[in-house]
């Protein structure tokens, strides 16, 4: 059990600059924070960039406070003086938490856990699921549903964290774009199911009539097509931990520069996860499982 702080706390303070998947990946510490100290005051403060609004309707987060400066300047100038600029009655009783990704991955060991695993470890509160925590209202269900009409499979083709190849032709977790354009083609043939992309506004779109596209779309309105979708096809991304938190019906193309135990697919009842180099992961064996999904 996560520890119960003392009767005297009554509040406390989660700081965390991090990108949407490790964002995600905090909410099951807070959740389990919040299980052991129902009567304390949560407040997580984030930068003030769309993804975090993932955070809004979470049920163990008492205030969000969406920072601007932290989304100008990142944590770089973290310090004592920006900590009591915040609009925060940081007393005695105040208890502070830092997610800092930088401190979790600092051994061959703490690299081969799951993400959720280390931050819990870092804050020192157990967690007994690493499956991230998403609350989706019906007006965002509803905002959802004005961009389809008919069953669709989504494509998540971008991951943040994705270095270059050592011979610098192309990114070590990418799918090759023809590979995408071929499995479209045979989603299409398949019937009435649509293909949509999503994306941050400021990925690269693809240019073809089989796939359509919508990028930058707010993310709680992501999450609500994730949900809804026949079948999610994603590299090992935000959108792929944003699948684990609504248990979407996935497809993932899991490049193995990551640990396999970052996916989790033991908490994602409908998962099918490939894991390996994904410039080896051919088109038919995606589709297969795509299809699968689809038609059960």
């Amino acid at each position: 059990m996560p520890p119960r702080i003392g009767g005297g706390l009554k509040k406390a303070v989660f700081i965390g600059h991090n990108a949407l998947g490790d964002t995600l990946c905090t909410t099951p510490v807070i959740r389990a924070f919040r299980g052991a100290n129902p009567e304390v005051f949560i407040i997580y403060v984030v930068q003030n960039a769309g993804f975090c609004r993932v955070l809004d309707g979470n049920p163990d987060i008492d205030l969000v406070l969406y920072n601007e400066w932290m989304y100008l300047h990142g944590m770089t100038r973290f310090s004592q003086e920006w900590l009591h600029s915040l609009p925060l009655d940081l007393a005695e009783t105040t208890l502070l938490y830092q997610f800092d990704i930088r401190q979790v991955c600092t051994t061959a060991e703490a690299f081969q856990e799951h993400i959720s695993i280390g931050f819990s470890k870092l804050l020192g509160i157990p967690i007994e699921s690493v499956r991230p925590v998403v609350t989706i209202s019906p007006e965002e269900e509803r905002l959802a549903r004005c961009f389809t009409a008919m069953p669709y499979v989504v494509f998540s083709m971008h991951s943040i964290a994705n270095p270059l190849l050592d011979n610098g032709q192309g990114r070590a977790k990418d799918w090759p774009p023809e590979n995408w354009l071929c499995l479209a083609g045979q989603i299409r043939n398949w019937g009435d199911f649509d293909v949509i992309a999503v994306g941050s506004e400021k990925d690269t779109q693809t240019a073809s009539p089989l796939i359509r596209n919508l990028y930058g779309l707010p993310i709680k309105i992501v999450a609500a097509l994730l949900r809804e979708a026949a079948c999610v096809v994603t590299l090992e991304n935000g959108i792929a931990h944003l699948c684990a938190a609504v248990d979407a019906p996935t497809v993932e193309i899991y490049s193995d520069i990551v640990p396999r135990a970052w996916a989790n697919p033991a908490e994602s009842t409908c998962c099918r996860v490939f894991f390996g180099n994904p410039r080896e992961i051919g088109c038919a064996e995606i589709a297969a499982a795509v299809k699968s999904r689809c038609m059960s």
